[in-house]
């Protein structure tokens, strides 16, 4: 049985929200266009996901099972032995907003140092509880890969929930920044969604290695300026606790290249050869 509310229209923020940058919104957009009355058979499915996604058959089951976990699909038969799927609405056992969905296999994985990633404390000698955190919030499009999960203790988590729900009003923007493939674009578009407002290096840092870890974020972020953009800098204490953090604010923004790479390498070459002259 369905839950009772709107399925959410595809390219939404609201569906980016639950599916993340996830092949699926590609197959819930062609399911939620032929939901009235025009449900795709079981080899009209096979030759979409061939064509649009470049999967093989083999994968319509695993895919389904996935996009069932949020939504109601349901098999039915045309009436000439072919099986048609129909996307029908909110699955009732969809997770709650918030509510981090992930197997017991990966929960363990994640697990396994015993440690905070955070404060470093562990269960045994501090005697603290560990949970699975998203690096970067699902709220802010962050998904449940490996590579997006952290260990933290349940008092880091509330201290980091805290923090980051003062960015609320800016979710829609930061899910936007973050889908970028350039890391450098990904920082640009984060500083520009701040406009004013300074951003505290630890969500630059997050957010420059969205989709893949960039151990030295900094320069991705002064590769900025060989395309036209500048920030500026400051150094601060927050809450009292004498640690001393990082703060950069966008000062110019510019238009992107076609090619952002081949801008950056262009425009260090022009200076080097300047310097040379």
């Amino acid at each position: 049985m369905a839950v009772e509310r709107p399925l959410p229209i595809p390219d939404s923020d609201e569906l980016f929200s639950v599916l993340g940058p996830s092949p699926l919104r590609t197959l819930y957009g062609w399911l939620y266009r032929r939901k009235s009355g025009n449900p795709p058979t079981e080899t009209e499915l096979q030759m979409f996901m061939a064509d649009a996604m470049g999967e093989a058959p083999d994968d319509c089951e695993r895919r389904l099972t996935e996009l069932g976990r949020h939504f109601d699909i349901a098999w039915t038969d045309d009436g000439s032995g072919a099986r048609q799927i129909e996307l029908k609405g909110w699955s009732d056992s969809a997770p709650s907003a918030g509510e981090l969905e992930i197997s017991s296999r990966l929960r363990a994985e994640v697990l396994m140092s015993h440690r905070c990633f955070q404060c470093g404390r562990t269960p045994k000698d501090h005697h603290v509880v560990l949970d699975v955190d998203c690096k970067i919030p699902q709220s802010w499009g962050g998904g449940t890969e490996i590579e997006n999960l952290q260990p933290m203790c349940e008092e880091c988590i509330e201290g980091k929930r805290d923090y980051f729900q003062s960015f609320d009003a800016l979710a829609d923007k930061i899910r936007l920044a973050i889908n970028y493939e350039e890391p450098q674009r990904r920082i640009g578009e984060l500083l520009l969604a701040f406009g004013e407002e300074w951003v505290r290096s630890d969500v630059l840092a997050m957010v420059a290695s969205a989709q893949e870890y960039q151990e030295d974020w900094q320069r991705r972020l002064r590769d900025l300026r060989f395309l036209g953009w500048d920030y500026e800098y400051k150094k601060r204490t927050l809450d009292g606790s004498g640690r001393v953090w990082a703060f950069y604010r966008l000062k110019q923004a510019a238009e992107w290249p076609g090619n952002i790479h081949g801008a950056i390498s262009a425009e260090a070459q022009r200076r080097k050869e300047l310097k040379k002259g």
